[in-house]
């Protein structure tokens, strides 16, 4: 359609340079192409380029007219304009609202028929004046003659009488003609055949579309006279369409016969001066849901609700006959419902009514008479069930109906004990069920059972295939830069590519949001976390949750989200069960779920299954750690009390898990109980302690309760030659945690101080910005604590009891070479190491390190030892430092004075508390090395 307009608008542009001088005036083809064009569209056109539109319709009128009469015409059906605005009236119809059934039958954009001219004509046709008779006479003389029928109903055969044959059939019109000419001329003999057909005119009145007056063929049918009067209106009826002869009613026409049932009996051919009657629709019904053609219906007289389903080309297979509502409006003119089960005869022959809705319903995606298997099995789904099956009529096969990572001693069915959907949890050995099948075991299934086959532990099978599949969904419900973006936006390096397999964090992470409640912490794989770390977005973890949520409420229905239970480890496959027996608990019943913790390798809630003992819950739970107290478990048991004001007692009962796995206590388990499982006292064979340096044997020992770090040196062989015991490094985790938590205080103190220092400091003094000082914490703050405790070390080697010590998981002790040098540092000329000579002083040492620097602080010189220890010189005077005697490896720190003032920043005081750190440290790793 636009490229034909854009082709008459040049053509008209063209025109109007051409012929300035004069009014453009298109040519019969132009016209033509005009007339192609919708309402709207010529309109346009002509405004523009100063056409008057009558005048085109008359010349196109006056050259139809010139035309001659025996040539075989299309017959117009109706002005382009006007289909054109029906179709336009059609778009613009609400999509929502139902259509009547059969009115697009006349929808179609065709504005002609081809010619009939040349049709076969049946031997029932009626002649009439102008229809045309081909005449062939052969034999003794030849001779070919076309007559029309003359207007009082004749013929004229050359050479013989005239022959009345108007209102005859063809047929018998035709037997009439060879028998009049074979009798007065032997030896002849004559063929006669149609020629042109002569032209009807016929009015089409009522909710016609375009009603009005029509020449049509003779030939023509009621349909197709339908078809050349664009159709029935919108309020038209299609089902008791009358023909009125002579102002009698020859025929009526249904058209539902004749798109339901393809009956066209009743098309009848039209006679000239035929009145096509279409009267207005006076019953309808809507039938909605689940059938074939949903749709808005004309209704005859005494129509059921069953001829309406079949007129709606009958209900799907999907759909539920035996719970179907009517829709209507009752003696009060209001609506009311009726509910009707159509496979119910008496139902079925309910009378239908104008403005009735017929709903019919889908019936449930549930599947009465299956099994589902689901979790560690090869194929999970769904499978028939049938009286007497049992599980190894499903699982009968260890290597190819189970995965290698299967649990063969925990397996549950799940089984609906009521109508009301009420589960039961049944556990069995699914080993034995396959291996033994006339064991107790292989249980016979009910309808609709449920078998949950578990991994081991927290395994599961081909993770990534559930990865993919969440970071799929995940990137087509936000783009990869949404998804990944970055949180730092001065940090410029490209993410790298997304990694699938590690979406398997995010799927653990969810369902730990689902399960617990919590927050999900979204965490990009393979991007160092200070730099750049996954947006905490709230949307993509609620939509992460949500897929993760979906997939298990879905996971033992849906048939893909069974699928993807083959992935899922023990405690997600449990997860939506545990759901469905906390909602079914009701008042007085109480919640089939038991758990256990402590030394066990699965600890957790578990359902309960019907009379399950402590030790169906401990093979639930995976077993027993070897660090397991087999001699005394305790179940904690809430006991409702009788008296209402008494509330819950709480009952705790001693349990021997040696004779629970053996089956010789049959402790049955109660709703909500507790079992805890404790370790072996001091329990620990795993307990370490390292030992390095100059000892004979280094190496990592292992310790246990009660142990002294004497015992340990001797397992080591003891020092070597060149082992310096008073240098020795011992730590303790124990130490390093609670250096690292005092670390943590003094720096908040350290920071409130700095601020407090900011707002209270003098106007003209030169101040640190508070971002710098904040730096430097930072600094200070990578300052790991070791936890090294002072310990000595050759009177430990001699087991003095005053100095041995007990030793713990993961002590180290570090023994270095022997040390000659004493090393100055601090405030100091020239800080430096110097070699070990007996008799020198500490005043001595300092001499020989430049002496002091004016910022020093003399009065608190101290000296650490290199074991650590540190001690503080006697001091007479501010020139001179006690002799006390030093000893190799020993280290003397000159602090600065903290009581010095002069017009020092506050980056100064923090310089000199990283320095004083790194001092303190210096001396360590001096001793170390």
């Amino acid at each position: 359609m636009l490229n034909l307009v854009k082709k008459l608008m040049v053509a008209l542009v063209v025109l109007s340079f051409t012929m300035p001088l004069y009014a453009a005036s298109p040519s019969p083809a132009m016209i033509a192409q005009l007339k192609k064009l919708p309402k709207s569209e010529q309109m346009k056109i002509a405004k523009q380029y100063g056409f008057d539109l009558n005048q085109l319709n008359e010349k196109s009128n006056s050259e139809v007219l010139d035309q001659s009469p025996e040539q075989d015409l299309p017959e117009q059906l109706e002005p382009a304009n006007k289909l054109d605005d029906e179709k336009e009236k059609k778009e613009e119809r609400d999509p929502s609202l139902p259509v009547r059934y059969g009115l697009s039958l006349f929808d179609s954009s065709i504005s002609t028929f081809a010619p009939v001219g040349n049709i076969p004509v049946p031997d029932s046709y009626l002649l009439g004046a102008d229809d045309e008779l081909l005449i062939q006479i052969f034999g003794k003389e030849n001779s070919e003659e076309k007559l029309s029928i003359n207007r009082d109903g004749s013929i004229q055969v050359p050479s013989y009488a005239p022959i009345q044959i108007a209102g005859l059939s063809f047929a018998k019109a035709k037997a009439l003609i060879i028998d009049r000419i074979t009798k007065q001329n032997i030896g002849v003999e004559v063929a006669v055949s149609m020629g042109k057909l002569r032209t009807i005119n016929v009015f089409l009145a009522g909710e016609a579309k375009f009603p009005g007056s029509y020449t049509v063929s003779a030939l023509a049918t009621l349909t197709q006279t339908l078809f050349v009067a664009g159709g029935v209106s919108d309020i038209g009826s299609l089902r008791e369409i009358s023909v009125k002869r002579a102002g009698k009613d020859v025929a009526s026409f249904d058209l539902y016969r004749l798109l339901l049932k393809g009956d066209s009996t009743a098309d009848i051919h039209l006679q000239h001066g035929d009145v096509v009657f279409i009267p207005a629709v006076k019953s309808l019904a809507e039938v909605s849901g689940e059938v074939n053609r949903p749709a808005l219906y004309e209704l005859k007289s005494g129509e059921t609700v069953s001829d309406l389903v079949d007129m709606a080309g009958g209900s799907k297979a999907g759909a539920f006959p035996r719970n179907v509502v009517v829709e209507r409006f009752n003696e009060k003119n209001v609506r009311s419902l009726l509910n009707l089960d159509l496979t119910k005869a008496i139902d079925q022959t309910v009378e239908v009514r104008n403005g009735d809705v017929l709903r019919i319903g889908q019936t449930s995606k549930r599947v009465e008479h299956l099994v589902t298997v689901a979790g560690a099995a090869v194929r999970p789904g769904q499978y028939a069930w049938t009286p007497g099956i049992r599980v190894n009529s499903i699982l009968n096969s260890l290597w190819s109906d189970l995965h290698l990572t299967v649990d063969l001693d925990y397996a549950l069915v799940v089984r609906e004990k009521s109508e009301l959907g009420d589960l039961q949890v049944i556990q069995f050995n699914l080993g034995k069920a396959i291996t033994e099948p006339e064991s107790t075991d292989n249980l016979e299934l009910s309808a609709r059972d449920l078998i949950l086959v578990f991994h081991h532990g927290e395994e599961s099978f081909n993770r990534p295939e559930l990865d993919k599949l969440l970071y799929t969904k995940l990137t087509k419900q936000y783009t990869e830069k949404q998804l990944f973006a970055k949180v730092d936006p001065v940090f410029d390096e490209k993410l790298p590519q997304p990694f699938i397999a590690d979406v398997s964090a995010l799927a653990s992470q969810a369902f730990a949001a689902v399960s617990e409640k919590k927050p999900v912490e979204i965490n990009r794989p393979g991007v160092v976390a200070d730099r750049v770390r996954e947006p905490q977005n709230r949307e993509h973890k609620a939509y992460l949750k949500f897929l993760m949520q979906d997939l298990l409420n879905n996971v033992f229905y849906d048939a893909d989200a069974l699928k993807l239970s083959v992935h899922l480890t023990r405690t997600e496959l449990l997860y939506p069960l545990l759901q469905r027996l906390r909602q079914q608990a009701r008042f007085n019943a109480s919640t089939q779920i038991a758990a256990v913790y402590g030394e066990v390798k699965m600890p957790g809630e578990y359902p309960l299954p019907t009379k399950g003992t402590v030790g169906d819950l401990l093979v639930a739970a995976g077993g027993l750690n070897d660090s397991a107290y087999l001699e005394r478990a305790e179940i904690t048991r809430s006991v409702s009390q009788k008296d209402s004001q008494s509330g819950v007692r709480v009952q705790h009962i001693n349990v021997n898990l040696l004779d629970a796995l053996q089956g010789k206590s049959k402790l049955a388990l109660a709703s909500r109980d507790r079992l805890t499982v404790f370790a072996v006292p001091d329990w620990n064979i795993e307990r370490t302690i390292t030992i390095s340096g100059q000892v004979k044997f280094p190496g990592t020992y292992t310790i246990q309760q009660g142990e002294k770090l004497s015992q340990v040196m001797a397992r080591a062989g003891g020092l070597t030659d060149d082992g310096f015991a008073s240098g020795a490094v011992f730590t303790r985790e124990q130490i390093r945690e609670q250096e690292t938590m005092q670390l943590g205080k003094l720096m908040q103190q350290l920071r409130s101080d700095i601020a407090a220092k900011n707002l209270s400091a003098e106007s003209d003094q030169a101040q640190t910005k508070p971002e710098d000082a904040i730096m430097m914490i930072s600094e200070i703050e990578k300052t790991k604590p070791i936890g090294r405790l002072v310990i000595d070390l050759p009177s430990v080697i001699d087991a003095d009891p005053e100095y041995d010590l007990l030793v713990e998981e993961g002590d180290e002790l570090y023994v270095p070479s022997n040390q000659t040098t004493v090393s100055v540092v601090g405030e100091v000329q020239h800080a430096s190491s110097h070699r070990f000579r007996s008799g020198m002083s500490v005043n001595d040492y300092l001499q020989l390190a430049g002496g002091f620097r004016k910022r020093a602080d003399d009065e608190r010189v101290y000296v650490i030892r290199a074991d650590g220890s540190v001690f503080v010189p006697n001091q007479s005077s501010w020139f001179a430092v006690s002799n006390e005697s030093l000893q190799a490896g020993d280290t003397i720190v000159v602090p600065l004075d903290t009581d010095y003032t002069t017009s020092l920043s506050l980056w100064s005081k923090v310089t000199t508390i990283i320095s004083q750190s790194i001092v303190a440290l210096a001396a360590i790793n001096n001793t170390v090395n």
